[in-house]
């Protein structure tokens, strides 16, 4: 057997090889994924590795990931951040968006505002990686009871940013953690 005759097959070999191994692991996943959410564009996203741990949730429905032991605040974070950013409200009726926004200046203009707050639920990236998480508490202004979101979002580096908002507060409608825990457990054709 001549290698010289055999040298195109071998690098071609070598060549496709690794294609055919990401492509196959890709399909083994797609194939044995149970805590999956497909977003109808061509995005999955797969939530096997955290759920097997033993240490988070996922929401089949609205594609949250929720730890079983509320994560701590980032209290420190969230002090040297500085200003925080104002988020985008699109849920909010017209009526309310100013009102909210005189709501958020007023909270978060007392002095450690942010110490009360509690981890709602975390959410994954395209890639299926824990890239945000979620904290919220509830104030008084005006009269009315507001919920103040802020939103952590983890860079590829480890950097965070955070965006706060404040919606009217419905006992109804509004999901805290153990709200977000109950229905995630629920979600997913498969217990959790």
């Amino acid at each position: 057997m001549n290698f010289h005759q055999n040298k195109r097959v071998w690098i071609a070999l070598a060549i496709f090889s690794p294609l055919l191994l990401i492509w196959g692991y890709s399909e083994l996943k797609t194939m044995t994924s149970v805590y999956k959410q497909d977003y109808g564009n061509g995005v999955v996203v797969y939530a096997d590795k955290y759920v097997n741990t033993g240490r988070w949730v996922f929401d089949c429905e609205y594609s949250r990931l929720i730890s079983r032991e509320p994560l701590p605040v980032p209290l420190s974070e969230l002090e040297s951040a500085g200003k925080l950013t104002i988020g985008k409200a699109f849920f909010l009726k017209d009526s309310d968006k100013e009102p909210a926004k005189e709501a958020l200046r007023a909270i978060t203009g007392i002095r450690d505002w942010y110490k009360n707050l509690r981890y709602r639920y975390s959410a994954l990236d395209e890639n299926s990686d824990l890239n945000s998480h979620e904290f919220h508490l509830l104030a008084q202004h005006a009269g009315r009871t507001w919920a103040v979101v802020v939103d952590q979002s983890i860079s590829y580096y480890g950097k965070s940013s955070f965006s706060v908002t404040a919606e009217p507060y419905d006992p109804k409608t509004y999901v805290d953690y153990a709200k977000a825990l109950h229905a995630a457990a629920k979600s997913c054709p498969v217990p959790q």
